[in-house]
Formats: structure tokens, C-alpha cells, sequence
């Protein structure tokens, strides 16, 4: 009919329009991406506390302090702190029974829980002028704390986000969560050589300890997650141009992924739940036309199936998108040294639409799992 026409019409460029928005964002990125400046050498050694909240780790806690015992950082310039968020396995023990001078432990009170609440503790009980953060879970590499503090030469810089990628395990599960983190990780990196931060990981990041005391307390916090994204969003409003990503490779952090696609989804849930909470406007916009790209792409191919017309609209937004994602996926895997990971972008490409579109759903209508304790959105 004349009326479903014009409706389709209407949607057509409505979807053009937002696809167009996409394009614009992400050709960007990678611009910022090729920006990005790569530190080789430091020239001094500010003193640093790695900050590392545990909860239950024991199967994790011997692998993450035999890298921390490589590291070629100065002993006398670091310390290690675990802050312990009420571990009820053996992950203690294992840390007091292991001899190194400048690691120490701290529990929270009985009143107090959370990675947010650990991470607050442990800044306020550090000594070093930089805080440098991990978790329990991750691996890395014996330059990755020298890689970190490299980016801190000038006064100026505030907070370094660090690269992190998941372990290479075999599948197609695996491979998605690779690309997709990937792609996050790429984007977040491309957003701050845009000189336009977006988000960062808390898995590898380092900032100033002053800056975090006089600017972001988590203490007030009680939201489950962003103890990364919401501490970068307040430096970006009270200090510009301090923000910086590590884009070396010895600044590595990895981590695992995981084997069953409910414990995938339920951490996606998890990472999409503090959207709600982003005061950020870049960061909103970017979120809404990631989901509304999305939406489009998804409607295309149900509507595409349904009148075989709409599939050359649907293939022709399909390959726009494909061709402009992959001009920041391409450096990112090869910097990541994933190139294996080439030959799933197409594939992942048609799944990814639906994917962010179940992800938004559940986070907004379930709880979701966090160490052992349920969260709402």
C-alpha cells in the first residue's frame, strides 16, 4: 500500500541518516587510532601503587604475582596493594605465604563491599604517586608497569588507559568476544587520540593518585561497575587534554574470556547496566547511535526477508558498515597481534547488531551476577 511505502521510505532514511552518524564516529576512531603516540623509553620513575581488589582469586593469585615479581619496574619505587573484598577461599593465604618486601594487604570493613569501595581504600592507603590498576584474573608482561609509567613525563597527563585483549582459546565464542572486546578496546583508544575520551578499562589503567582524591570518590558510589569509565568521565570534565592511551605493546593486559555464553552475556549485562548512569554527552551519543545503528541494521535484514526488496538496502548498509568498522579493526588486531581473528569481521559484523540489541534488553529487565553477589541495572 501507498501508507507501508512511505512508512518504509521514512525508515530508509532515517536509517541512512543514523548509518551515516556511524560512519562518521568510527572513520574518526580510526583516524584517532593512527594518532596514538607510542612511548618506548622513560626517562624518570615515579613511585607507583598497584592497586588489585580481590574477591575470591585463589585459582588466579599465584600466576598474577609471579608476573608482578618479573616486573622490571624499580622495587623500591612500587608497591603492591591486594585490598581483599571479603574473600572466603584460600586467595589470603596464598598472598601471605609469598615473600615479597613490598606487597601488602588490606581487608575491607564488615560494612563495606565492592570493587568501587576497594579501589577507594587502597588509593587513600597507597604511597605512590601514580595508582596503577588491575585485576586478579589478568596476565602481564614483565615491562607492563615501566610501558605505563612512561606516559606520565609530562604534569599535564592525568590518566593512561591501557590496551587489554582476551587469552587466544579455541571456538567461535571465543573468537566473537575477542572481536568484541576488541573493538571496544580499539574505539576507546581511537575516542582519546580523537581527543574526545570516551571509556577505558579498569583491567589497565593508571592516574595520579592526587587527582583521584581531590576528584572521584568511590565511597559515595553504590553502583556495581564503572569504577573505570565514571572516574575517566570526571577527569575529561575537570582537566582536558589529560588523557592518554598506552599504545605499546609490553602495556598489554590479558585476560581471560568466558566458556559459556551465559557467564558472557551476564558480564555484558553487567558492562551495560552503568550506561544509565553516564553524565557524559559524547559518551551518550555515542551509545545511542551504536544501539539505533543496530536497531536499523536488524530491521533491514527481518524486513529484507520479508520483501526481497529491502535486501539491497539492507546489503548496501551492510557493506558501508562493514568497510568502515574494519578501517579500526584491522590496525587494532594487528597491533594486537590477531590477525587470525581477520576472517570472522564479516560474520561477526551480522551477529554483533543482534547482539547489542539482546544485551540492552536483558540488562534493563534482569539482575546480573558480579563475584558471588546479584545487581540490579
Amino acid at each position: 500500500s501507498k501508507i507501508f511505502q512511505k512508512i518504509m521510505n521514512i525508515f530508509l532514511i532515517f536509517s541512512f541518516i543514523i548509518l551515516f552518524c556511524y560512519l562518521f564516529l568510527i572513520f574518526g576512531y580510526s583516524i584517532g587510532w593512527k594518532k596514538l603516540k607510542t612511548n618506548s623509553k622513560i626517562s624518570c620513575f615515579p613511585s607507583i601503587s598497584i592497586i588489585i581488589p580481590i574477591r575470591n582469586e585463589e585459582s588466579n593469585i599465584n600466576n598474577l604475582l609471579k608476573d608482578l615479581d618479573a616486573q622490571t619496574y624499580p622495587k623500591e619505587k612500587l608497591e603492591i596493594i591486594f585490598v581483599n573484598d571479603h574473600s572466603n577461599d584460600n586467595c589470603i593465604n596464598e598472598l601471605l605465604n609469598h615473600k615479597m618486601d613490598n606487597l601488602r594487604i588490606l581487608n575491607l570493613s564488615k560494612n563495606e563491599f565492592g570493587k568501587k569501595k576497594a579501589i577507594s581504600f587502597g588509593v587513600h592507603n597507597a604511597s605512590g604517586d601514580i595508582i596503577l590498576a588491575t585485576d586478579a584474573d589478568c596476565s602481564l608482561l614483565p615491562n607492563w608497569a615501566e610501558s605505563m609509567a612512561s606516559y606520565f613525563t609530562s604534569d599535564d597527563v592525568k590518566l593512561v588507559s591501557g590496551p587489554v585483549v582476551f587469552k587466544r582459546q579455541p571456538g567461535f565464542l571465543h573468537a566473537f568476544q575477542e572481536l568484541d572486546f576488541i573493538s571496544l578496546i580499539s574505539s576507546g583508544a581511537g575516542a582519546i587520540g580523537s581527543k574526545n575520551p570516551i571509556f577505558c578499562n579498569g583491567a589497565n589503567m593508571a592516574y595520579r593518585r592526587q587527582v583521584f582524591l581531590d576528584i572521584n570518590n568511590f565511597f559515595f558510589d553504590h553502583r556495581a561497575s564503572g569504577d573505570d569509565v565514571f572516574l575517566l568521565h570526571s577527569i575529561k570534565k575537570n582537566y582536558s587534554n589529560s588523557i592518554v592511551f598506552a599504545k605499546n605493546y609490553n602495556a598489554i593486559v590479558t585476560t581471560s574470556g568466558t566458556n559459556e555464553m551465559r557467564e558472557f552475556l551476564n558480564q555484558r549485562m553487567r558492562w551495560t547496566a552503568k550506561s544509565t548512569s553516564y553524565d557524559d554527552l559524547t559518551t551518550v551519543y555515542v551509545s545511542i547511535i551504536v544501539l539505533f545503528t543496530s536497531i536499523c541494521f536488524t530491521s533491514l535484514f527481518v524486513i529484507g526477508l520479508l520483501n526481497f526488496y529491502y535486501l539491497y538496502w539492507f546489503f548496501l548498509f551492510y557493506i558501508f558498515k562493514f568497510i568502515v568498522d574494519s578501517s579500526l579493526l584491522l590496525p587494532a588486531l594487528k597491533f594486537f597481534k590477531r590477525k587470525y581473528l581477520i576472517k570472522w569481521i564479516f560474520i561477526f559484523q551480522l551477529i554483533y547488531s543482534f547482539y547489542i540489541i539482546l544485551i540492552v534488553i536483558l540488562s534493563f529487565t534482569r539482575k546480573f551476577e558480579w563475584k558471588g553477589r546479584m545487581h540490579k541495572q
